[in-house]
């Protein structure tokens, strides 16, 4: 009996409907595993559009597990490599896409949380310990571009973007302020909130303070706008959000807020967009929802990418772009997709 895709397609949705378990492909070692089936039950379709975004025989890969907190995926098409976070170890962490091996690229990093590339390619990223937003520069010397707002010192800056025309926006919930486990436990001076930063500044520009908990950020696929996640039910009776802005003055103002995705059940975190303006956000909300929640623009619930761990950010990865790869609690997953991620030097 010969299947074609769309058959293949809503036995995708039938298994996740019923709650199963994603079946995993080990990428080494995969001898001591049985074979994975297809299609992957990793794919749940909430509705028929998110059809058009799935590969029915691809598996879900886990390439490597043993942090304790992984975060702040970033990819690196010249190296065609994935830096991550494992934040309590103060670890960033590399995949290597051509052999999927991972390894040590830094340690002792300040707790180190979101990572990003800039239009130059270095390596920027948000720390919690000391609270700052440091550069990493090509001859190997570090440029701290944030750490004070107003005298005092920032919360722990948690993820960032940066824009064409060099500047940083970053958020600054305070998370690694919280315990002594991702950072260090101390009482938080400011209030949380959003903040551009560029070379030509003594410190950040305040965006907003309208967020409880401002977490993951991603840019629009047009470069004209900011999604946020709001993990507010961490720390308050709040829902979680995803929140657009619209982007002005190359960066240091934003303005039409707009609430494009609220949940009771679900918190997001990191956030990346595919090139039809498509939001792939982290979810956690136990079995069922943790792993990715694919948005239309319009805050309409596409899909989902179901892991068995909770799912804390995503890029889109590999020569095609078309790789999504996510950080999950312990473990690094990685699924094909049918979309590629939107990079605004297309």
């Amino acid at each position: 009996m010969k299947l074609g895709r769309r058959q293949f397609l809503s036995a995708t949705a039938a298994l996740a409907a019923i709650g199963t378990t994603p079946q995993l492909f080990a990428y080494r070692g995969a001898q001591a595993s049985p074979p994975a089936r297809y299609p992957s039950d990793a794919w749940k379709v909430e509705d028929p559009r998110f059809e058009n975004y799935t590969i029915f025989n691809t598996p879900l890969e886990r390439h490597w597990s043993g942090g304790l907190w992984t975060e702040g995926p970033a990819w690196n098409a010249v190296g065609r490599y994935v830096v991550f976070s494992d934040i309590p170890r103060a670890r960033q962490m590399r995949w290597d896409e051509a052999t999927g091996q991972v390894s040590v690229l830094r340690h002792e990093v300040g707790y180190s949380n979101g990572n990003t590339f800039d239009a130059q390619g270095r390596l920027v990223a948000c720390e919690h310990t000391p609270p700052r937003v440091l550069r990493y520069e090509w001859d190997g010397s570090t440029t701290v571009l944030a750490e004070r707002y107003q005298g005092k010192p920032l919360n722990a800056p948690n993820d960032l973007v940066a824009l064409p025309s060099g500047g940083i926006i970053f958020t600054d919930p305070g998370y690694g302020a919280h315990f002594d486990y991702e950072g260090s436990e101390r009482e938080l001076e400011l209030e949380t909130a959003i903040y551009y930063v560029d070379d030509g500044l003594d410190e950040p520009i305040l965006l907003s303070e309208e967020v409880v908990k401002p977490n993951g950020i991603v840019l629009t696929p047009d470069g004209r706008g900011i999604y946020v996640s709001d993990s507010a039910p961490t720390h308050s009776d709040e829902p979680a959000r995803i929140i657009r802005w619209t982007l002005g003055d190359e960066g240091r103002s934003i303005s039409d807020r707009e609430v494009v995705v609220s949940s009771e059940d679900t918190i997001f975190d990191g956030m990346a967009c595919d090139e039809d303006g498509n939001i792939w956000s982290s979810a956690a909300g136990g079995e069922g929802i943790d792993g990715v929640a694919v948005f239309s623009p319009q805050g309409e619930l596409l899909g989902r990418v179901l892991l068995p761990e909770v799912c804390s950010n995503v890029c889109f990865a590999g020569r095609a772009r078309n790789r999504l790869f996510m950080t999950a609690s312990q473990s690094i997953y990685t699924l094909y997709t049918a979309t590629r991620g939107a990079w605004l030097g297309k």
